[in-house]
């Protein structure tokens, strides 16, 4: 499904101004430690002459290398006022890249990988791999990896992002689930936690739906901007049959009108 890229114009004094991503100087130590700590359980591999441990720490070492390599390629595409629209929606559908998704299933499945070294230890009888601490780790990091696989399997129940039409909004992957009319909708807001999440509270008082950039593929300031003007403008919620790039021109045209 094609994917277009839009910046949405607005009046300064409309548009919210929490950041979409944690600071770089924070998340970079962060990122640089974990590799380290890859780069760490490869030497381990090399240098200990316990085979199944050396096999082991050899296949951690990779599992910590895609993890680690899925939340960069992740953060690559959290930016300030950007939006990721599908074109081809006959709605204004929010959609975040195929590849996000691609990259959490990769990091999960890997957690799988040192579990699988550990029973190939054992079945071959390789010194080391009966050891306590190898079995137990592996064995609960492998159980994290199957449930988070079970999760984003469940998931796909609804459409990846937050679609928007004339009756409500659906969608949010992992962050919720946003299955909502519109007169249902009490809140749309932001929240600092710590970085800018899109707040989607409904009238029954449930727990809103809290969802950053990486689960909607656009900046939630933007987002909260565009559901606001739906909720409370039934009269041009039409639009939105039109497709995302005619809902958008729309927002922004009336939203500047506004503010002249």
């Amino acid at each position: 499904m094609p994917q277009i890229k839009r910046t949405l114009r607005l009046p300064p004094e409309i548009r919210t101004r929490v950041p979409v991503n944690v600071r770089s100087r924070a998340v970079g130590p962060v990122f640089i430690g974990a590799y380290a700590l890859g780069g760490l359980a490869v030497f381990l591999a090399m240098v200990l002459g316990v085979p199944g441990v050396q096999l082991v720490m050899a296949a951690m070492g990779f599992t910590v290398a895609v993890a680690v390599t899925a939340a960069v390629m992740q953060f690559r595409h959290v930016k300030e006022r950007r939006l990721l629209i599908d074109a081809s929606a006959e709605s204004l559908w929010f959609r975040p890249r195929a590849s996000r998704a691609a990259w959490m299933v990769a990091a999960a499945a890997s957690t799988i990988a040192p579990a699988a070294a550990m029973v190939y230890g054992l079945t071959n009888g390789l010194p080391g791999s009966a050891s306590r601490s190898i079995v137990v780790g592996t064995s609960v990091l492998a159980v994290i990896g199957l449930v988070s696989l079970g999760r984003m399997l469940w998931s796909t129940r609804l459409p990846a992002g937050l679609a928007l039409t004339e009756l409500g909004i659906h969608g949010i992957r992992g962050a919720g689930d946003a299955q909502l009319m519109w007169e249902d909708i009490a809140d749309v807001g932001i929240v600092a936690a710590p970085s800018a999440k899109l707040s989607i509270t409904d009238t029954k008082g449930s727990p809103p739906v809290l969802a950053p950039m990486l689960y909607l593929g656009a900046d939630a300031n933007d987002v909260a901007v565009v559901l606001r003007f739906f909720r409370d403008h039934p009269e041009e919620r039409s639009v939105l049959s039109k497709g995302g790039k005619a809902a958008l021109q729309r927002v922004e045209r009336v939203l500047s009108e506004t503010a002249a």
